[in-house]
């Protein structure tokens, strides 16, 4: 559950990548970013979060993280229940994409070239029990 902190400080930081072309500063300063919207799994409720993303060899993957914490953030919820999504990347208009998770096997073969490129989430990794989930956003 999100609590009301950390709405605040998500809606301070989709002001800021909107109003400047995808860019966010403090702790996100040089991170590539995207906003997801999705369906609330249970309340139906149109959801935005800032999430990191990776491009790795043309695909767009997100990962639910959640900075190691022993349960996926509510996004992964809500693209589980409901995997049609909108994003947003840089300054370019929203567009809708499938959020795809990806089966164990393939998620374990592409979880090293996420942590090559963002070493913070091997220690998030290591910081859970649960298997960190990754989703490829395929154009819908």
């Amino acid at each position: 559950m999100v609590d009301d902190a950390e709405r605040q400080f998500n809606e301070h930081n989709i002001a800021e990548f909107r109003s400047n072309g995808g860019k966010v500063g403090g702790q996100f300063e040089g991170t590539p970013l995207l906003l997801l919207t999705s369906t609330g799994a249970r309340s139906g409720a149109v959801r935005t979060n800032p999430i990191a993303y990776f491009d790795i060899d043309g695909h767009i993957y997100v990962v639910g993280s959640s900075a190691g914490r022993d349960r996926d953030p509510a996004w992964v919820f809500n693209i589980r229940a409901h995997p049609g999504v909108t994003v947003e990347i840089g300054a370019d208009p929203p567009r809708a994409v499938t959020a795809r998770e990806l089966p164990r096997a393939e998620r374990d073969s592409l979880y090293p070239a996420i942590v090559e490129l963002a070493p913070g989430f091997a220690d998030y990794e290591k910081r859970t029990d649960r298997v960190i989930p990754v989703f490829e956003l395929v154009p819908a």
